[in-house]
């Protein structure tokens, strides 16, 4: 299975493709912070030139929906969106925080700042597929939760992008569309909010 995987989320935009059982990646660094759009599609064709492989050999396509940079969230969806809409591939739904808890058991939370004082934040229960809450909240909230918090910093890895996506396809976790994982308002919102 040819299985492509995007996160556009976090600062750092990282792009994996699973073929034959191997996994090829980009990953923009800082160099490429919030160039995401006008990296991701070079990215895509630079993997699967690699691969050996065409667009339209793509079996499905993976995208992390949030939480995480509102415009990259747009920028990942809207290219998993087209790419699927062109070869065909089904659509894997994939959040930053499930994908940083794979692996990990027991009750946990994965936590993500958004703010100084807040962050985005997922309650596990067993293990990343089980996850019990989604959410924003302030630092002494997710501080009083009582279970072990796992800090997620940066982006997520092409391997736990490619291992997720590749799990989930799997299972036969698809998706019949994306939506955009928001846990806040946008600044926008806020503005026309007054706050």
């Amino acid at each position: 299975m040819n299985i492509l995987a995007l996160d556009c989320a976090g600062k750092t935009l990282c792009a994996a493709l699973v073929c034959k059982d191997e996994v090829f990646e980009k990953n923009s660094g800082s160099a490429g912070s919030r160039k995401h759009n006008s990296l991701i599609l070079p990215f895509v064709d630079e993997m699967l030139s690699a691969a050996g492989i065409s667009v339209r050999e793509l079996d499905a396509i993976a995208c992390v929906v949030g939480p995480g940079s509102f415009t990259g969230i747009r920028i990942g969806v809207s290219t998993a969106h087209a790419l699927a809409r062109v070869t065909g591939a089904k659509l894997i739904s994939l959040n930053t925080l499930q994908v940083k808890a794979r692996g990990e058991q027991g009750e946990f939370a994965v936590a993500l700042q958004c703010r100084p004082t807040e962050s985005y934040f997922a309650l596990f229960e067993g293990d990343w597929l089980h996850m019990k809450e989604c959410r924003a909240a302030d630092e002494s909230e997710i501080a009083s939760l009582g279970v072990r918090v796992i800090r997620h910093e940066g982006s997520l890895s092409a391997q736990a992008l490619a291992g997720a996506a590749r799990e989930l396809a799997e299972r036969g976790g698809y998706a019949a569309s994306l939506a955009p994982l928001y846990l806040k308002k946008s600044q926008a919102e806020r503005l026309a909010d007054g706050n």
